[in-house]
């Protein structure tokens, strides 16, 4: 039985889903303090946020949930992670401010609308034909204009905006089958409608031109599908994808791929990373960005803060030394099972927590 008919909700998954594709505090280096919303250019569109946000979205707030990137990989997981809570009485969807960054950007995004089972559904039938997810993401191959742009992120040892650009211009000049006029119509298939899902959620990018932090929440006035696109635009990938007058590349190309600071100032906080942050992650194949992670920095701050903080590693599959390509669809089908198993272990943690 897939994990999808354990939900009783496959049957609900119409045929053309199958045409859908998915790409799927303070920190120790803070961004050049720029004003909220202002670019080096002098324009201000409300969407570039430095790090760490001020005023963080999460202050006076109860809950805080933070959704990183990790490919199809970690969108496997958290799809059965969350299930498993949620079949147990422990609603994430009850966040008060959500962080999601690529990956986490399309997990919030469904888990927010009420439609868990939708992307479950979708991912349970791409296990099923690996072939035909391959063939809807062409991510497992690249062209030397990609091959470029992803090794100018894995080689990035620091998180300066003139590394960010450099990684930038590189996105922007990548081949990607799914490019800047359709990769956003990729994900609106796979997350459904496009009205902003809460005012709750919030998603993350990098501008590719000034390399500055873009935060996205449903003050933008943007459609979450290409907020998600945006968010998960991989450089060498998919994307990049267009944000008002920007062009944008994955959220975790920069210092964090969890973006922590946004739910600064909440009481209690639930972050998910498919790393530790550590500098193993690269070779591991679980961080496609060669930059310190300020991950842990960020837990520290919130704790410091006052949040009372959970971190879950969603980390490699039991009995597996690397990963050898987050988009690689052979993940979906152990990750989605893995993800559940993980669910129910934490599952009194959680609850502890969220209660």
């Amino acid at each position: 039985m897939t994990v999808a008919e354990k939900f009783g909700r496959r049957g609900l998954i119409a045929a053309g889903t199958l045409a859908a594709a998915t790409a799927l505090g303070r920190p120790a280096l803070a961004q050049a303090p720029v004003a909220a919303g202002a670019t080096p250019a002098g324009w201000n569109d409300g969407l570039a946020h430095p790090i760490p946000y001020t005023p963080s979205p999460g202050l006076g707030k109860e809950r805080g949930l933070v959704l990183g990137g990790g490919g199809a990989y970690l969108v496997s997981w958290m799809m059965g992670y969350f299930h498993a809570l949620k079949q147990n009485g422990v609603d994430l969807a009850t966040a008060d401010v959500v962080v999601g960054t690529s990956a986490g950007s399309i997990a919030g995004a469904v888990l927010t609308s009420g439609r868990l089972w939708r992307l479950t559904g979708e991912l349970d039938i791409f296990a099923s034909f690996p072939k035909l997810f391959a063939e809807l993401v062409p991510a497992l191959q690249a062209n030397p204009s990609q091959e470029r742009a992803r090794k100018l992120a894995v080689d990035a040892r620091d998180a300066s905006f003139e590394t960010i650009r450099n990684i930038g211009r590189a996105a922007m000049a990548a081949r990607n089958p799914a490019g800047t006029d359709k990769y956003f119509s990729t994900l609106h298939r796979l997350i459904g409608p496009t009205i902003w899902p809460s005012p709750a959620l919030h998603t993350t990018a990098n501008d590719c031109y000034t390399g500055e932090r873009i935060v996205v929440s449903a003050s933008a006035g943007l459609h979450i599908d290409v907020a998600c696109a945006a968010s998960s635009s991989l450089p060498g990938s998919m994307g990049p994808t267009w944000l008002k007058d920007r062009l944008c590349m994955d959220g975790g190309i920069c210092q964090t791929s969890t973006h922590a600071d946004v739910v600064t100032g909440v009481k209690r906080a639930l972050v998910i990373s498919l790393s530790d942050g550590g500098p193993q992650a690269v070779t591991q194949g679980l961080r496609t960005s060669g930059m310190p992670n300020t991950l842990q920095q960020e837990i520290r701050d919130l704790e410091a803060g006052g949040t009372r903080t959970m971190l879950t590693v969603a980390g490699l599959l039991p009995g597996t030394q690397h990963v050898d390509n987050i988009m690689d669809p052979k993940w979906i089908g152990p990750l989605l099972k893995y993800g559940h198993e993980r669910g129910l272990a934490e599952l009194p943690k959680v609850k502890a927590l969220w209660a």
